[in-house]
């Protein structure tokens, strides 16, 4: 197997920007990701389910990916969701992803004909990679779409024989012993990425060094005075952010999901990234009024404003 260096800091999982028509808007990205950058994020998950990949086309996904590849660098990491319910298109985007030149590939299990066997799902993950095997490669654990209700760490353990470059996982779990276990094995030589912002501080308490989130979009500031406060040994203020971070998560949640409110927020942030695509709703204006009313009930705002006057 291949060490690679493992991520440190906040990645972004960003959304697909749209046209009021419902097309994609590449266009955008430049701005988004001089934004994030501003931010001190250190990358992007693109095509994930903030990014409703697996509501575009392969040539669509494939066309966000190069929009987001040409902003790579050492300091701002391109990660691609390749994750589809046809291995042979996971392949073709794997594939496409190496070819462009992204930092690493992403992939969640089928989530239509799923399976909770873990062998089942090393095969797959082992296709998947082998089509990109310049690339790190990363199982997308979130098995709450997915439906792959699987131990990682057996994942990651039965395809380290098997992947030469497996290189961890982006945890959106719960099962914080499955997680430990996954930061442990082998002497620690996975990269576990923590995927549930609300909880972050308990990622850190196992070990884990970074993560990727749709909040990172919008508040990625509380999350680096948390990760800075815990790792001072400040844990007082580290939970403080964290129920900063809970505020904010609880609002986005009341609308539709993380992806409608989370894109919703980002709007009132100062980043319109247009309407999202059907089966999701968009909101009506009376929720549009309504969601601005909730987060001036929390500290977003003023987050904001504290962003603006240092430049972010």
């Amino acid at each position: 197997m291949i060490n690679y260096p493992k991520i440190n800091g906040l990645i972004a999982a960003v959304f697909t920007p749209f046209h009021p028509d419902g097309s994609i808007n590449p266009a955008l990205v430049s701005t988004y990701a001089d934004r994030l950058k501003r931010q001190g994020v250190a990358g992007v998950f693109v095509n994930g389910s903030s990014g409703e990949g697996m509501l575009l086309s392969v040539e669509e996904r494939k066309a966000m990916a190069e929009a987001w590849a040409v902003h790579g660098s050492a300091d701002f990491k391109i990660i691609v969701h390749v994750g589809s319910t046809s291995v042979q298109i996971s392949k073709d985007l794997a594939a496409h992803s190496q070819q462009i030149g992204v930092d690493a590939v992403g992939c969640m299990a089928p989530c239509f004909l799923t399976s909770s066997d873990v062998d089942v799902i090393v095969d797959y993950c082992q296709q998947v990679a082998s089509a990109a095997p310049e690339l790190p490669f990363y199982y997308y654990h979130l098995p709450v779409a997915t439906g792959a209700h699987i131990k990682v760490n057996q994942l990651l353990e039965r395809g380290s024989k098997r992947i030469p470059n497996l290189a961890g996982v982006k945890f959106t779990y719960t099962d914080f012993m499955d997680m430990h276990q996954c930061v442990s094995l082998q002497g620690g030589r996975f990269d576990v990425l923590h995927g549930h912002d609300e909880i972050l501080i308990n990622g850190l308490v196992l070990g884990v060094q970074g993560a990727i989130g749709t909040t990172f979009n919008f508040i990625p500031e509380v999350y680096h005075k948390l990760m800075e406060a815990y790792q001072d040994g400040d844990f007082a203020a580290a939970r403080a952010y964290q129920m900063q971070s809970i505020d904010i998560v609880t609002v986005m949640l009341r609308y539709v999901n993380a992806v409608v409110g989370g894109k919703a927020i980002l709007k009132l942030a100062g980043l319109d990234c247009g309407p999202c695509r059907t089966p999701l709703r968009n909101l009506t204006p009376a929720e549009w009024q309504q969601l601005e009313q909730d987060l001036q009930k929390t500290d977003f705002f003023e987050l904001l404003t504290e962003s603006r006057l240092v430049g972010l």
